[in-house]
Parts: C-alpha cells; sequence; structure tokens
C-alpha cells in the first residue's frame, strides 16, 4: 500500500486487480496484433510497438505506467 500513497495511482499496487487486468489487456493486445506483424516480416523496434501500444491503448499505459509497459514489451514478446 505504501507505493500507492507515494505514488497517488492505486493500480501501481501489484496486487491490484486493476493492475492485473491492464496487464493481462496488454498482453493480449501485444500478442493478437503485435506479433502478427512481426510474424509477416514488418520491421518493428521498440520504440515503434511502444508508440503503436501508446496510441492505440492509451488508457492501458496511462493504469501500468510508460516506464513498466516499456519493461513489459519486450518480456512479453520474447514468449
Amino acid at each position: 500500500m505504501a507505493i500507492s500513497q507515494v505514488t497517488d495511482n492505486p493500480a501501481v499496487v501489484e496486487g491490484s486487480s486493476i493492475h492485473q487486468d491492464a496487464k493481462q489487456q496488454l498482453h493480449q493486445y501485444l500478442r493478437t496484433n503485435i506479433q502478427p506483424l512481426m510474424q509477416t516480416g514488418k520491421p518493428l523496434d521498440l520504440k515503434d510497438i511502444f508508440d503503436h501500444v501508446t496510441i492505440r491503448k492509451s488508457k492501458l499505459v496511462r493504469l501500468l505506467g510508460a516506464k513498466q509497459v516499456q519493461h513489459m514489451v519486450p518480456m512479453l514478446l520474447d514468449q
């Protein structure tokens, strides 16, 4: 709870269901929209992917935080 008090964002708390839902939505979005683009050979670097996610899923980026999303994108795409 201390993290949410410091950041004034209750979604930051790791155990928060809002945070978990946002992570799952991001994971699903990357799997269904970004991975197929990469598999077809479209050249995308991490900045392109992050920009795409930020534009299309801005609410998720706000909930999770930009740094968290930047950290999650490469991990999710490596799976």
